[in-house]
């Protein structure tokens, strides 16, 4: 009887974190485009850094891009692959959206792409770490849902 009580208690006190953590997720739906970025980093030489430029990424301002206005809705960090060369590239995976109902006119083009990039390059390098990106893909979807 005592088990079962403390089982009780673990699933009750898993259930209130859950909904803690669901409350505070809050789902958001995005345009129709977007863009699947390699972006490569150097020059770091702390952990902390590879924080840093996640960090500025996914809280930079959204990208305004002629009438199209584009946000970092997921970033993936090379953390399984860390070294400390200040030489060696890292590379992160960064995937950037149109905001609803501001896709652009003409869809994701070759224009946008670039402006992308520099915008991106942009940010990691106002943190005083050298950028290039080394593919970015135009992505088109019927709706896409992410979860902030």
């Amino acid at each position: 009887m005592r088990q079962l009580k403390w089982v009780f208690i673990s699933l009750l006190v898993l259930f209130v974190v859950s909904s803690v953590l669901w409350m505070g997720c809050t789902p958001q739906v995005m345009g129709k485009t977007g863009f699947d970025v390699e972006l490569s980093v150097t020059g770091m030489t702390r952990v902390t850094s590879v924080f840093g430029v996640m960090r500025s990424l996914t809280k930079a301002d959204a990208l305004v891009i002629d009438d199209a206005v584009y946000k970092v809705t997921r970033l993936e960090a090379p953390l399984n692959g860390w070294h400390l060369d200040p030489d060696e590239p890292q590379r992160f995976t960064v995937e950037v959206w149109a905001l609803r109902g501001s896709d652009p006119a003409l869809g994701a083009n070759e224009g946008i792409s670039e402006r992308v990039k520099a915008a991106l390059i942009k940010t990691v390098e106002d943190l005083g770490f050298h950028a290039s990106v080394e593919s970015i893909e135009p992505r088109k979807v019927d709706h896409k849902l992410v979860i902030n």
